[in-house]
């Protein structure tokens, strides 16, 4: 059976990640909801584990059918780029959450990291090519800036870490339709 995708098998491996800060945010989410539901939260990190396992064996099963040549170029290209990205994404994370904390503004630490989550996926979506990332920032940007137009409350919290992980799992899913 030949690939026929557009889209690189490795690309399935960033369902693994969608599928694992999904279910992190959406067990912040049942958290906010239900407080310590341990049946909810198992159903979280059941369903964040079979999307991961989807995602493996997506991979598994593509990189085995895939007939195109793999430029090494192009390969420490996109490695290179993955590596930047996430890497001013993460430091991005924490200057906010240090000058928050130190200018008393702690509540707006979650929109923060949301919108930087958000605004990471763009570079992404040219990095690999694939147009359902520019979907994905759009989506989280919006709850950023909904949540900072609603301000902070336990609601607003918990509505924000539900409808973060709810599109960073339906992200996971499109992408592995996808490739």
């Amino acid at each position: 059976m030949s690939y026929t995708s557009t889209h690189h098998p490795g690309l399935a491996l960033g369902g693994v990640f969608l599928a694992l800060f999904g279910g992190t945010w959406l067990a912040g989410a049942s958290y906010q909801y239900a407080g310590p539901s341990v049946p909810l939260l198992a159903a979280v990190v059941l369903l964040s584990l079979l999307l991961a396992g989807w995602a493996v064996r997506t991979f598994r099963a593509r990189r085995r059918g895939c007939t195109a040549p793999q430029d090494p170029a192009v390969r420490q290209r996109v490695r290179r780029g993955l590596i930047a990205v996430n890497a001013v994404q993460w430091t991005s994370i924490g200057v906010a959450i240090v000058l928050l904390n130190a200018t008393g503004h702690a509540g707006w630490i979650m929109p923060c990291v949301v919108l930087v989550v958000g605004i990471h996926f763009f570079p992404l979506g040219r990095l690999f090519r694939y147009r359902g990332y520019y979907v994905t920032a759009a989506a989280l940007v919006l709850v950023a800036l909904l949540y900072m137009a609603a301000g902070a409350g336990p609601q607003a919290a918990a509505l924000t870490l539900f409808a973060t992980g709810a599109i960073l799992w339906a992200s996971a899913v499109a992408l592995l339709r996808a490739v």
